[in-house]
């Protein structure tokens, strides 16, 4: 019987085995994962960043100014737009797509009310399902809000601002920013060497706080933004400024990721000489000289303050109603200088009678009060002492 040759048999089984690897074909490439495309509503189309479905394009919803309650149906999605194509409005819901277009009563809107945009066009009007395109008359950057419970549709053209008792204008007209060069992802609005004055500000687009979206639901949408340089909020309340100054501020948009903001400042200012700054009282918070309720019409008790050095100091005396409210206001309109409670320190021996109400000053108990209002040039410092008589 022959022997096995066992170091032979092992020699032919590893060639075997690098035979089938050599042999054996490449594995397939893998199958791509399939695209998942969210539940909810997008603008696409020729005319913006993307032409079909993408997430950094997808509607948002926002709060209705009336009460600043969040609204889920009201809809909305800041961005660039070419006026050489257009765009559609789309629903996805599952497997389900719907497109959106403008309704026969889309339209630019003429006479626009008082608190509403007029700097810049915009467009309102009912949104129906059809392949028929939103279009802009011109480049540049829209708001798009649509109510999906109303079906109405708001497309306007944005043109950032800055207005309130800080900037140069005061509460009566924005302070326009310059808006960056047209581009389909990114945006932005700046200004350089603005005088910056201690006070509350915000910003807002083209001339408007808001835009009404149907007046029987009264739903509206806020165009201005307020809270905090670093936190902005749609119709959050004033941002404040302490420190007076020369100012530059930047405002950027990219599309998918939002709003930024900086304001850094880069320059004193000299002291501001207030002797002639004749100051009243405004708001609903006393009786005018012929007995009738104030009502935010016109100022009490407007004078010159006395003067001692960098000190300014102006007195009021008068009755006072529980849950009135009023500010500070330079001359009969909302040009100048208007101080309310957040610029302000309440001193004195009946500082608690009064309160913050959305920057107003609230009486919480009424009385007859003598208020001194006391400005320190030097530091810009605001105090009010209340005493009760």
């Amino acid at each position: 019987m022959s022997k096995i040759n066992f170091r032979l048999l092992g020699m032919l089984f590893l060639a075997a085995i690098v035979t089938m690897s050599a042999c054996k074909k490449d594995d397939p490439e893998p199958e791509p994962e399939p695209e998942v495309i969210l539940d909810g509503y997008y603008v696409k189309g020729a005319a913006i960043a993307y032409a079909d479905f993408n997430e950094a394009a997808m509607m948002k919803s926002t709060k209705n100014e009336v009460g600043q309650v969040d609204r889920a149906s009201l809809m909305e999605l800041y961005i660039s737009v070419k006026a050489t194509d257009g765009f559609n409005i789309v629903k996805v819901a599952g497997s389900t797509n719907t497109t959106y277009g403008p309704g026969s009563d889309f339209a630019k809107v003429d006479n626009p009310t008082g608190d509403e945009p007029h700097d810049a066009d915009f467009y309102r009007g009912s949104i129906e399902e059809t392949s028929t395109t939103f279009t802009v008359p011109e480049d540049g950057f829209y708001h798009v809000v649509f109510d999906t419970e109303l079906n109405k549709v708001v497309v306007a053209r944005v043109h950032w601002g800055m207005i309130g008792a800080a900037t140069p204008n005061g509460w009566s007209a924005s302070t326009d920013l310059t808006e960056s060069a047209f581009d389909l992802k990114t945006t932005k609005w700046n200004i350089e060497n603005l005088t910056f004055q201690k006070g509350d500000w915000k910003f807002r687009y083209s001339a408007g706080w808001k835009i009404e979206i149907d007046t029987v639901a009264d739903v509206k949408v806020n165009t201005n933004f307020g809270g905090a340089i670093d936190a902005l909020v749609p119709g959050g309340g004033n941002i404040g400024n302490d420190a007076p100054g020369i100012y530059s501020c930047e405002l950027s948009y990219t599309l998918g990721s939002g709003y930024t903001a900086s304001l850094t400042k880069t320059g004193d200012i000299p002291a501001i000489d207030y002797s002639a700054y004749e100051m009243g009282l405004i708001g609903n918070a006393y009786a005018k000289a012929n007995g009738d309720t104030a009502a935010w019409d016109e100022n009490f008790g407007t004078s010159l303050p006395t003067v001692a050095g960098d000190i300014y100091e102006w007195t009021y005396t008068t009755d006072f109603f529980q849950d009135g409210q009023f500010k500070i206001r330079q001359g009969d309109d909302w040009s100048g200088k208007i101080i309310g409670y957040t610029e302000v320190t309440f001193e004195g021996p009946n500082a608690a009678d009064f309160a913050d109400e959305g920057g107003n000053i609230k009486v919480v108990n009424g009385g007859n009060y003598t208020l001194v209002l006391k400005i320190d040039a030097a530091t810009e410092m605001y105090t009010i002492t209340a005493t009760k008589n």
